[in-house]
């Protein structure tokens, strides 16, 4: 009897351990945004929680408005630990590698078009270049592509099978879905919201996508965007909607997807060949779509970025 007992104990926990696993699941508000995470596996409860104060700990440290920030800290003059010089170092590098496109210094100007105090306007060409002159940090554009980044470390030290995290725009994976099959990411076509577009990703991967439509304000029927051009200090206008950048490197993955939506489709298509450690998506303001061969794209036509130089066609 007691044989026949273990064996019943022994089936059921073989049943349980092949039935589907529900996540656990945390919504969370930093970083001036909304972020849902989802984990799956033993210590999953506990994964939800260290993310959660990981991340929040992240807004209070790189919040460019906040005077308790370590940006805070650097501008008064005052030492930075590892981390964040690190951080800063890369940033830096990643403005080099973009040639300036990407550029994590243009605090002054963003603050100028009231993107910061949520007081919009338009500012003045004089304005405009007083703002450009001020090199003060402001980390918005790599920040949550670097909590990815973190994100994966601490799940990897946990017993977690898998996660998809939505951190406001970028999406970070984790680990593989049963029977080996893709992450599937959806993208938002701001000009064309009956189009479901797709992209498959496997892993620890960031899925960043940087639009016109995430942040902006209308004056006299004009819109204007929260990606600053950092040549001009004003609104990108390369003819892009948005970009996504499908990256193993969260941090690369957010500076690459802004630089990309600066330098417009043929820019962007020529420094994505200049280097192949990401794959990305150009949504244009036409409608059209442009993808590079990896980048896994599904859901309707697009064209498909060739790997090699031909003129003014990507």
């Amino acid at each position: 009897m007691k044989k026949r007992i273990l064996a019943l104990l022994l089936l059921a926990a073989l049943l349980t351990g092949c039935a589907p696993q529900s996540p656990a699941e945390k919504t969370v508000f930093c970083m001036d945004t909304v972020m849902d995470l989802r984990i799956w596996g033993r210590e999953a409860e506990k994964a939800a929680q260290v993310l959660e104060e990981a991340l929040l700990d992240l807004d209070r440290t790189w919040n460019a408005s906040s005077p308790a920030s370590a940006l805070a800290a650097l501008e008064a003059g005052e030492p930075v630990s590892e981390e964040v010089q690190s951080v800063l170092d890369r940033a830096l590098a990643l403005k080099a590698r973009t040639g300036g496109a990407f550029d994590p210094q243009l605090y002054a100007v963003t603050e100028a078009w009231g993107f910061f105090s949520g007081d919009y306007r338009v500012p003045s060409q004089a304005e405009i270049a007083s703002a450009l002159a001020v090199k003060k940090y402001d980390l918005g554009g790599v920040i949550k592509g670097y909590a990815g980044e973190k994100l994966v470390s601490l799940l990897s030290g946990l017993d977690v099978d898998r996660a998809v995290l939505n951190l406001g725009g970028n999406v970070q994976t984790y680990g593989s879905k049963p029977e080996g099959e893709p992450w599937v990411v959806a993208l938002q076509d701001p000009r064309d919201q009956g189009r479901e577009l797709t992209v498959q990703v496997t892993g620890a991967m960031a899925v960043v996508t940087s639009g016109d439509y995430q942040r902006y304000f209308e004056v006299d029927g004009v819109r204007y965007h929260h990606i600053m051009d950092p040549k001009t200090g004003c609104p990108a206008d390369s003819g892009v909607a948005s970009v996504t950048v499908i990256c193993a490197d969260g941090m690369t993955a957010d500076a690459l997807s802004t630089a990309l939506f600066v330098l417009g489709l043929e820019a962007g298509a020529d420094l994505w060949r200049e280097s192949r450690d990401f794959e990305a998506v150009f949504l244009l303001t036409d409608g059209s779509v442009y993808a590079t061969p990896g980048a896994a794209l599904s859901g309707g036509e697009y064209t498909v970025i060739s790997p090699q130089e031909s003129g003014k066609n990507p």
